[in-house]
């Protein structure tokens, strides 16, 4: 890829843009603009489209799957993952990069329904991503640096290859306190500080932020030919190959419909159903073998599926206690007394470990609530993501026992 078109969608459900053309080889970003999805599309032209999508709705993490065939352990990543997520794993869409030296995987996940509107609005525009990227796999990257951009009140941290975080600057010291095993003071300081557009955050590094007009210009220049170390988020129901079976999806029922009555009107029907049996069988042995060779020790074979997810759950040497969940729900309660007005959108809990997602009235708020919860019951509480929606504070909070 050579010259191609980089667009920069900033927040899911706003119709609005950046973009430039960005040359790979030479590096050059140019032409910078602004607008609309259609307006990009008019703009983009032939050009190969790149997509960065902002962090504040993904989740970048590293998942360890025991599991030597890869086919077989990208199965079972978003069990292991379940207890980070703010939904539920079937309306979540899974993106996997390649499988690290040490064997973990690398994995974004974002709400399938935020997948779904992107679709539509380029569907409906014309516009063509053959990637769409998050934010912080858009940074440029220097061996064991943190990468930090800033722009008027957006922050994006790349903390490694793999990970990384988008948030609101006010957030943004609290996230980065809740980093474990590492000492934050020291990793600012060397870290790489991006300062995009009228830009006036400081932090304390080592050296001066660097100045960039816009981020899209920063993203060509962390792109530049680095297309193996990134995650593009066009995988699985949102591939090219699932983009095209939808496409062919609203004539596949009268498609069948049509087979259904030329089969009965020729006399084949009880072929055509003792064919779909046999599929049928077909289907079900290729799923339990799949079970006995990531798990060679199960014997009886009841439900695959739901075999499948106990293992994972075993694997981590985890399982769910009732006991614990009601300490922590009654804990939280607690702490909630302690902000003005909150809010709790969701519930997970799975493997001994809470993730919520709540609402409180301001910064302020959420720290009084993560205080609480730490300060009795021998709880621990970490904030996974915190951003302003409106004049609220949306937070994600992760409630686990002190080992």
């Amino acid at each position: 890829m050579a010259k191609y078109f980089l667009t920069y969608l900033q927040r899911i459900g706003d119709d609005y843009l950046r973009w430039a053309y960005c040359d790979d080889k030479s590096g050059k970003v140019e032409s910078h603009g602004h607008g609309s999805f259609a307006d990009a599309a008019e703009s983009a032209g032939k050009l190969r489209v790149v997509m960065v999508v902002a962090g504040t709705e993904l989740l970048l993490e590293e998942a360890t799957v025991p599991i030597a065939n890869l086919g077989k352990a990208l199965k079972a990543v978003p069990y292991t993952l379940e207890e980070q997520l703010a939904q539920d794993v079937e309306a979540s869409h899974f993106a996997f990069g390649s499988r690290l030296p040490g064997g973990n995987i690398p994995v974004a996940v974002i709400a399938s329904s935020s997948m779904t509107w992107i679709r539509e609005q380029c569907g409906a525009t014309g516009l063509r991503p053959v990637e769409i990227v998050p934010e912080c796999h858009a940074l440029p990257i220097e061996p064991d640096t943190w990468t930090i951009m800033t722009n008027a009140g957006h922050a994006a941290i790349r903390l490694d290859a793999t990970r990384g975080f988008s948030c609101d600057v006010d957030m943004l010291p609290l996230l980065l306190e809740n980093i474990p095993d590492v000492d934050v003071k020291e990793q600012i300081w060397k870290a790489l500080h991006f300062s995009c557009g009228n830009d006036l955050y400081e932090l304390e590094t080592s050296s001066r932020a660097v100045e960039m007009r816009t981020e899209v210009q920063l993203f060509g220049i962390g792109l530049r030919g680095k297309a193996r170390e990134r995650i593009n988020l066009l995988q699985g129901d949102f591939g090219k190959r699932k983009a095209a079976e939808k496409t062919w999806k609203p004539w596949l029922t009268p498609a069948a419909l049509a087979t259904v009555l030329m089969g009965l009107w020729g006399g084949s029907s009880w072929l055509e159903f003792n064919s779909l049996g046999q599929q049928q069988q077909q289907l079900g042995s290729q799923i339990e073998a799949t079970l006995k060779g990531a798990f060679p020790d199960v014997r009886r074979v009841v439900n695959p599926v739901a075999q499948m997810k106990t293992r994972v759950e075993n694997l981590n040497g985890t399982g769910i206690d009732d006991g614990s969940f009601v300490a922590m729900m009654s804990a939280m309660g607690e702490a909630l007394d302690e902000a003005s007005e909150p809010a709790v959108r969701t519930v997970n809990f799975g493997r001994g470990k809470l993730v919520l997602e709540i609402d409180a009235a301001s910064l302020q708020d959420l720290d009084k609530i993560k205080s609480r919860l730490e300060s009795e019951r021998k709880l621990t509480a970490k904030v996974q993501s915190a951003n302003k929606d409106k004049d609220r504070i949306r937070a994600r909070l992760r409630i686990e026992s002190q080992s």
